[in-house]
């Protein structure tokens, strides 16, 4: 059975876009397993997007017994 390990990222936002060095770190991530499965935009006091919230996954690698 397939199980699966999850790493959470949180990325400030300015003026609704991100930094382009950010896709060197996402393409290091994917490089590493990690597939990015869900992206939402973080709201706090203002109500504008502050930070965008990235989950990602990747398969948990067995270990023998």
């Amino acid at each position: 059975m397939k199980t699966w390990e999850y790493k959470i990222i949180n990325v400030r936002s300015e003026n609704y876009s991100m930094d382009p060095r950010r896709a060197e770190e996402l393409n290091r991530l994917g490089d590493d397993g990690w597939e990015l499965v869900s992206i939402t935009s973080i709201n706090f006091k203002t109500g504008a997007t502050d930070h965008i919230g990235m989950v990602f996954k990747r398969e948990k690698q067995q270990h023998p017994a």
